[in-house]
C-alpha cells in the first residue's frame, strides 16, 4: 500500500513538473511565444508534438489556424501537423493554447504585418561612413625628450571604445582636427576637456594635460580612428519612398570591432575591377573602385547588426525586376533552390542559383537566419564562392525577396549564412511608413 501512494505521489509529482517545463518543451520544439505573419499570407509552424491541444482567443478579427476562425471558443487541433496560421487584417493577436481544455500552456502572440514590396538590389555600392565622434581604437603612452613614459589618456579614464565628441567644448570634425587641437592646447599649456560617450552610450568628462614627446609633438597617447570605408552589395530599395538596406551585416571599426556609430555616411555607384578568388581557409574579394562625393546613390541613417539603412537620392533600374516583389516573413522561407543577385564585372548586375540547405527558427530579429549553398557553376568559376563584398546580396526564392548573404564558411566559402529579409525590412522604416499611409486612409 505504502509502495502504491508513494507511486501516485511520484506520478503527481512528474505531472506538475511537466506542466511548469511544458513552455519551455514547446519553445524548442517549434510553439514560440510570439511570431510574424504577413497580411494575405499563410504561413505554418512545424511543431511535431503528438498529442492534441485546444486554442482560443479574445480577440475578435481575422485570424485564421488550419483554415478555421479562432475566437473565444475553442478549437481543437493537433499538434504533430503544422499549425497554418492566416489572417487578412494586421494587428496583435493573442492565442492560448491549453492541455485537455484545462490546462494552460502557453500564449502565442501572432503579429500580422502589412505586405511590403521591394525592389531586390544587388547593385555593387561603396560605403563611405564617418563616425559619430572620434573612437579610441589603442592605449599607447608618450615618451618626452628625456625618454620617460607618460599615460595621459589612459590615467585620466579614456578607454578604447570611447567616443571622443568635444575638446573644450569645441566638436571634433576628424581625426586630423583632433590632433591639430591636441597640439594647440598643448603648446599654449592648457589643459583639455575631453567629452565622451562610452561604449555604454553613457556621457562622461575627462580632463588631461597633453605631453611634450621627444619630436616636439603633443600627444595624449591614443590612437584613433574616424570611420570606415568599403565595398558591398545592396540589399533592397523601395522605388517609392528610396528606403533601401544593405550588407546585412553592421559595419565595424577594423582595429576593436567595435560598431561604429554613424555621424553621417553615404553609398555611392562601386565599379568592380576584378575578384581575387576564396580558397580554403582564405575568403576571396571582389576588388571595387568608387570616389567619395560620385555617384552618390543615398545617404546613411542607420548602422546596426542587420546592416545599413537610409535613403535613396536616386532610385536605381534593375535589370531583372522592373517592379517591387513581395517581402517573404521567416515562417514562409523554405529549404530548396533560390537565386541570388550580384555584381562581378563592372556594374552589371547578375543572377545565380544558390540552394537554402538550411532555415533556422527565429521568431524575434536575429542574424544568421539561413545557411546557403554557392551551386551555379559560373559563380563557382569565377569567384570559389562566396567572396567579401558580396555581403548584402539578396535572395530570392519563389519570387519573394527571403534574405541576404552576409557571411561565408572559412573552410568552405561554397556555403554561409544569410540574414531574413524580414528582420532588415523592420530596420528600413518601410513598415513605419506602411503603417502610417494605412492609418491615414
Amino acid at each position: 500500500m505504502k509502495n502504491y501512494k508513494r507511486i501516485i505521489g511520484l506520478n503527481c509529482v512528474l505531472i506538475v513538473i511537466l506542466i511548469l517545463l511544458m513552455p519551455q518543451i514547446l519553445i524548442f520544439l517549434g510553439l514560440p511565444n510570439t511570431c510574424q505573419i504577413i497580411e494575405g499570407n499563410k504561413a505554418s509552424l512545424k511543431i511535431h508534438l503528438p498529442f492534441n491541444v485546444s486554442v482560443e482567443s479574445n480577440n475578435q478579427g481575422s485570424l485564421k489556424v488550419n483554415g478555421k476562425n479562432v475566437s473565444s471558443q475553442e478549437l481543437n487541433i493537433n499538434l504533430s501537423k503544422p499549425l497554418a496560421l492566416q489572417a487578412s487584417n494586421t494587428g496583435k493577436y493573442d492565442l492560448n493554447f491549453k492541455l485537455f481544455g484545462l490546462i494552460p500552456l502557453r500564449k502565442m502572440v501572432v503579429n500580422v504585418l502589412p505586405e511590403i514590396k521591394v525592389i531586390p538590389g544587388g547593385q555593387a555600392i561603396g560605403v563611405i561612413l564617418k563616425s559619430d565622434g572620434i573612437m579610441v581604437v589603442r592605449s599607447s603612452y608618450v615618451v618626452d625628450s628625456n625618454g620617460e613614459k607618460h599615460f595621459p589618456a589612459k590615467d585620466a579614464g579614456i578607454e578604447v571604445g570611447d567616443s571622443l565628441l568635444r575638446v573644450n567644448d569645441i566638436r571634433i570634425k576628424n581625426k586630423y582636427h583632433l590632433a591639430k587641437l591636441i597640439n594647440q592646447y598643448g603648446k599654449n599649456g592648457e589643459k583639455i576637456r575631453f567629452k565622451i560617450r562610452k561604449q555604454s552610450g553613457k556621457v562622461v568628462f575627462k580632463d588631461l594635460l597633453p605631453i611634450r614627446n621627444e619630436d616636439g609633438h603633443y600627444m595624449i597617447g591614443i590612437y584613433v580612428d574616424d570611420g570606415a570605408t568599403g565595398v558591398g552589395t545592396m540589399s533592397f530599395y523601395d522605388p517609392n519612398q528610396g528606403y533601401y538596406g544593405a550588407l546585412g551585416h553592421m559595419i565595424t571599426e577594423a582595429n576593436t570591432q567595435l560598431k561604429i556609430d554613424v555621424g553621417e555616411g553615404e553609398v555611392v555607384r562601386a565599379n568592380i575591377s576584378g575578384i581575387n578568388q576564396s580558397q580554403k581557409g582564405l575568403p576571396g574579394e571582389k576588388l571595387g573602385t568608387f570616389f567619395n562625393g560620385q555617384g552618390v546613390l543615398g545617404n546613411i541613417i542607420r548602422n546596426n547588426d542587420f546592416g545599413i539603412y537610409g535613403k535613396l537620392s536616386i532610385i536605381p533600374k534593375h535589370p531583372y525586376f522592373n517592379k517591387a516583389i513581395p517581402v517573404s516573413s521567416p515562417l514562409e522561407v523554405t529549404e530548396g533552390p533560390a537565386e541570388i543577385y550580384t555584381v562581378l564585372h563592372g556594374g552589371s548586375i547578375e543572377r545565380f542559383k544558390i540552394v537554402i540547405e538550411k532555415v533556422k527558427r527565429q521568431y524575434q530579429p536575429a542574424e544568421k537566419g539561413l545557411i546557403i549553398r554557392i551551386t551555379d557553376p559560373n559563380l563557382l568559376t569565377q569567384t570559389g564562392g562566396i567572396i567579401q563584398g558580396m555581403s548584402g546580396s539578396p535572395i530570392v526564392q519563389k519570387g519573394k525577396l527571403v534574405g541576404a548573404i552576409t557571411h561565408v564558411f572559412v573552410n568552405d566559402s561554397t556555403r554561409g549564412y544569410g540574414i531574413l529579409a524580414q528582420w532588415m525590412i523592420k530596420q528600413s522604416g518601410l513598415l513605419e511608413e506602411k503603417n502610417i499611409k494605412k492609418s491615414i486612409s
